[in-house]
């Protein structure tokens, strides 16, 4: 990118007055050079006169045609200061034109494939680049080169979704900010003609906020559903189903409040014992690519024993080796179904649709209400700390955390109280643990704000 305006050299002094200098500079190079502009003036200041205004005019055509060139720098100087004819215009368009043609295409849809390959490879997540593939098909097929993406075709993606679906912009946003991945990637590599050129900056999609509907659940119901029996009527393959479904739903809140995605990752190596109480120790899926020195290792319930005693296949590397992995299509095909089972249990019993990610926010919101330690809640269900201070704070015992999964167990489903060992604790400071005092009377305990 390429400016130029006039340089009053007052350190040069001649009978005309100092020399009005033509400067211009390259915003990517940092070079500036100056060059004579034929005027002078006997002033401190420059006074812009009939004669600089019409001369600053013709620099600044000229500076236009140079940046749309792309001109090299001297190229750019004698331009700028020297002007062009015709025959000149058109040798530096067949100039650029050679320069051009000697660059590769690259089809967008071909480097994206490139890219899940790779990623496939190094066994990270290709979900966001294979949703980017088929939107980007859906709109424009496979002809789309790399650096056919500009900031105007990128606003044309955007009002073609917003005319052809009824999307509030958060699928815009998405497909944008992958994209925005994709292309800083294929430039990293040199596939972009023009690296100076950025047809993001300045895009901002708008994404319609929807009303904050704030779902409640009752511990009864969750007991309800953790009691559930599916009618007599119902088929013994959609029984089994149903009861899988209830008890892995379960299990996320038995394990400490975890997704879908993490069960579904669980190995049996994950499995340890410490000082008699079985644990399972594993970093959260949705991390797994980060540099992430975060780890989960909590107490296995006897309620999360029974489960994975039930549907566990001791045979294969997971646990539960029936669920495909979570990094899969397969996995979301099977995730969605189980997301509707859930929701015809919920609405057999006539309570609030649950979701799988329900179990996560279960456990936080009733760890929160008996005032656990928020540095223990972190370490069951692996949080990074959100504050400075906690960065530097060590992680409590496993002995404190153990008590306080107990409790929020116990606290939601108290018509069946089991406990698994905990050593190092009478049964006095068990019941003060699990009861404690509370002021907080305006809040119903009974009560679970998702």
């Amino acid at each position: 990118m390429y400016t130029v305006k006039f340089y009053l050299d007052k350190n040069a002094n001649t009978k005309k007055g100092h020399p009005i200098r033509i400067e211009v500079y390259c915003t990517k190079s940092k070079e500036q050079k100056r060059r004579s502009s034929g005027f002078f003036q006997k002033r401190k200041n420059i006074q812009i006169t009939p004669e600089l205004t019409r001369l600053l005019g013709e620099l600044q055509q000229r500076t236009d045609f140079a940046n749309e060139m792309n001109l090299g720098f001297d190229q750019a100087i004698e331009v700028i200061v020297n002007g062009y004819t015709n025959q000149r215009e058109i040798e530096l368009l067949k100039q650029r034109l050679a320069e051009l043609e000697k660059k590769d295409s690259k089809l967008l849809i071909e480097f994206i494939d490139e890219m899940i390959h790779e990623r496939e490879v190094k066994g990270l997540s290709t979900r966001h680049f294979e949703e980017l593939k088929r939107e980007l098909l859906n709109w424009q097929g496979e002809s789309l080169d790399i650096n056919d993406i500009t900031y105007r075709k990128l606003r044309a993606y955007e009002l073609f979704k917003r005319q052809n679906s009824t999307t509030r912009g958060s699928i815009i946003h998405k497909t944008i900010r992958s994209l925005r991945t994709v292309y800083g990637e294929a430039k990293r590599r040199g596939l972009v003609h023009n690296p100076n050129e950025d047809p993001f900056e300045g895009l901002k999609i708008l994404v319609e906020s929807q009303p904050d509907k704030k779902k409640i659940i009752t511990k009864e119901a969750l007991t309800a559903i953790r009691d559930f029996v599916p009618k007599k009527s119902t088929t013994k393959k959609n029984k089994e189903n149903m009861e899988r479904t209830r008890d892995l739903f379960m299990f996320q809140i038995y394990v400490g409040g975890h997704d879908m995605a993490d069960i579904a990752n669980l190995k049996w190596s994950d499995i340890h014992e410490v000082d008699g109480v079985k644990r399972i120790r594993f970093q959260r899926f949705k991390l797994r690519s980060r540099n992430n020195n975060v780890w989960v290792d909590n107490a296995i319930t006897p309620e999360a024993q029974d489960i994975i005693d039930k549907f566990g296949t001791p045979d294969e590397e997971r646990i539960f080796g029936w669920l495909a992995k979570p990094d899969t299509e397969s996995y979301r095909q099977q995730n969605g179904y189980h997301r509707k089972t859930l929701g015809r249990i919920c609405e057999t019993m006539d309570i609030p649709k649950l979701k799988t990610k329900d179990p996560r926010r279960i456990f936080r919101s009733i760890g929160g209400q008996l005032g656990v330690n928020e540095i223990l809640l972190n370490q069951m269900m692996g949080h990074k700390p959100s504050s400075i201070s906690h960065r530097y704070q060590q992680n409590l015992s496993i002995q404190e955390q153990d008590k306080a999964h107990r409790n929020i167990v116990d606290n939601l489903f108290p018509t069946k109280r089991t406990r698994f060992k905990l050593d190092r604790i009478t049964e006095e400071e068990w019941r003060a643990f699990k009861y404690p005092d509370s002021d907080d009377s305006d809040r119903n305990p009974n009560l679970i704000y998702l």
